[in-house]
């Protein structure tokens, strides 16, 4: 159902570490080994914006972790310090690069690729993570992007594997 872009590869089933610099598509219906990758990272002490259609109190729940090591943001056209409107591309990757800046061995997480393409549409979202992507591997960092194949186009998961270093799949 997936394919295996060149450059990447799909893994399926093991436990795994993020490799800095690198970027990570976890195609899964629910964020499980995302979260249970990030919680790994955590306990080794690095830091996490984590950027997500969900509210920062769902996550906070999920995720249990301290605020000095997780900023959690949520993709909310609210006009609140937890959120970041998913309509204006250029906030979101300001506060993905002002992150990026002060965290320099950082894991920035997004779950929410088709809120911010409601408000966008595909290409520019698209275009949008392939300059973060490019920034995190220039510094160390890592990105990791959490999708639901039942939500997310095929063609879409496509594309957004063709950007990806490593491929994470419930379903290869």
């Amino acid at each position: 159902m997936f394919s295996n872009p060149i450059g990447s590869r799909v893994i399926k089933g093991r436990e795994m570490g993020l490799a800095t610099g690198k970027m990570y598509l976890f195609i899964e219906r629910v964020p499980l080994r995302t979260h249970h990758t990030i919680r790994k990272e955590m306990n080794q002490g690095r830091k996490v914006l984590y950027l997500s259609k969900n509210s920062p109190n769902l996550l906070r729940a999920q995720l249990d972790f301290e605020p000095d090591i997780v900023q959690m943001k949520w993709l909310n056209p609210r006009p609140n310090d937890e959120c970041i409107p998913p309509m204006n591309l250029e906030e979101f990757e300001s506060k993905i690069n002002q992150f990026l800046r002060l965290n320099k061995d950082g894991i920035v997480v997004l779950n929410g690729v088709e809120i911010l393409e409601m408000w966008n549409g595909f290409r520019p979202v698209l275009d949008k993570l392939k300059s973060i992507q490019e920034k995190v591997s220039m510094n160390g960092n890592n990105f990791v992007i959490s999708i639901d194949p039942k939500i997310q186009l095929t063609d879409h998961i496509k594309d957004l594997e063709k950007i990806s270093d490593e491929v994470i799949s419930s379903y290869a």
